[in-house]
């Protein structure tokens, strides 16, 4: 039997191109300004025009990387953006033709990638926007439970990379018409997601202005707290976003720290909380603690990876949002930019391989007797893994069962460690175990 050919990585470059049809005549005067990120700018051509037998002149193609040195990529939205917005190209509705020849855009993608932006919240930077089905799906099952259920209301979004977490959540709050909005996260360098998002979808078409402190915004025409103050003082109907630190919030002495600070966050009666990766150092008593002396209505809780508060059972089915890994994958590969309008944003994510393996046979004898119940009686057992690899005095319970299954995955030609090439293949892997006691004794074997 031959073995599995397994690649754990593969390199990826981002890459923005422009193209003409010059035997199209439909497309006279109009540029293909595209993205990819899977495979080559020819390939990607070829898959775009071998439909229409369109002959092809490429025109220019180039990494999709800034030029300011900070090594942050963009997309094609972006620049399509800046197109249309900044410098008014007209666009063909739902696709990426422009009506711009090769040198011009040549000439604005330079300009573009040295990130012209301007220094105003929502200058001339209205950018319209619809949201995916997903995303919408999202929207509308959030509103739904917050409304039938009234204030103090919780949800969840368990949603993987890619799937527009922020803009989401802004289309939320301009559905729902709030006014005051506090973000907390524990990362404070996704703080320039959220203000570009704001700035380019919801500034433009709202009241609200984006008021932070944080280092991270430190260039951005963000307000202060006090500048929104001084700016609502002169009779300006002002709503508020507010970026805040989940280390600068738990540093205040009005939430459990040393530093006079934030007492405003404390006075203030919030529309939404949005707590974005909500994994991370969040589930702790004395985040719980803080989040407690926070006056809002509904709470909305954005993570990938929500482990914990799915194990305490935090949230009920009708609570949470999900949007998985396969159902990413499911989308890159069915992704129709005919019916989509652009290009597929989950082209970017690495194909993801699933292996499961046939445990049965190694608990034969426990089938057999089956489990008993608190009631006494026995039923048949439904495997779980926590339960596969429970310890009791340090050891695992079921130690031979955990050995046999070890011994198949680095002998048997079936799986992916049974040779030096595949374990090569195979260098880095992760192994979630929800016990530490569990962790340690599967390191000595």
């Amino acid at each position: 039997m031959n073995a599995p050919k397994i690649k754990s990585f593969k390199r990826i470059i981002l890459m923005i191109y422009a193209y003409t049809t010059p035997n199209d005549i439909s497309h006279n005067g109009w540029t293909k300004i595209g993205y990819t990120a899977s495979q080559s700018v020819e390939d990607r051509i070829k898959q775009q025009s071998h439909t229409v037998y369109a002959k092809v002149k490429l025109l220019r193609r180039g990494n999709a990387r800034y030029y300011d040195g900070l090594d942050e990529t963009f997309t094609d939205h972006d620049f399509h953006d800046y197109l249309v917005q900044k410098r008014h190209i007209e666009r063909k509705p739902q696709t990426e033709w422009f009506h711009i020849d090769g040198q011009t855009s040549h000439q604005y993608f330079h300009e573009f990638s040295d990130r012209d932006y301007g220094d105003v919240q929502g200058n001339d930077k209205q950018v319209q926007y619809q949201l995916r089905k997903e995303q919408q799906a999202a929207v509308d099952k959030t509103i739904a439970y917050f409304l039938k259920n009234g204030e103090d209301s919780e949800f969840l979004w368990n949603a993987k990379p890619r799937f527009g977490k922020t803009l989401a959540a802004y289309d939320l709050v301009r559905e729902m018409q709030m006014q005051n909005i506090l973000v907390v996260t524990n990362r404070p360098s996704i703080a320039n997601s959220w203000f570009d998002d704001f700035d380019k979808f919801i500034a433009w078409q709202t009241n609200l202005k984006f008021v932070s402190e944080t280092d991270a915004l430190k260039d951005k025409p963000v307000l202060s707290c006090q500048e929104f103050i001084n700016a609502i003082s002169d009779g300006n109907d002002y709503g508020q976003v507010v970026f805040e630190s989940l280390q600068g919030l738990k540093g205040s002495v009005y939430f459990g720290g040393d530093y006079d600070k934030l007492k405003w966050i404390q006075d203030l009666d919030w529309d939404l909380l949005i707590i974005d990766e909500a994994r991370e150092g969040l589930d702790t008593y004395k985040t719980d603690k803080a989040f407690d002396k926070i006056k809002r209505k509904y709470i909305i809780h954005l993570t990938g990876t929500p482990f914990k508060a799915l194990a305490r059972e935090k949230f009920a089915t009708d609570q949470i949002y999900n949007w998985s890994y396969a159902d990413g994958q499911q989308a890159k590969v069915y992704w129709n930019e005919d019916n989509e309008g652009d290009s597929n944003p989950y082209a970017v994510m690495a194909r993801l391989n699933m292996f499961t393996y046939q445990l049965s046979e190694m608990m034969a004898d426990t089938l057999e007797q089956g489990v008993e119940l608190d009631t006494g009686d026995k039923t048949d057992p439904a495997f779980d893994l926590n339960e596969f690899f429970r310890t009791q005095g340090g050891k695992f319970v079921y130690n031979e069962a955990v050995d046999h299954f070890l011994d198949l995955l680095t002998t048997d030609e079936k799986y992916p460690f049974s040779t030096p090439e595949l374990r090569e293949e195979l260098a880095h892997t992760f192994w979630l175990l929800n016990r530490v006691d569990s962790a340690k004794e599967l390191a000595k074997n």
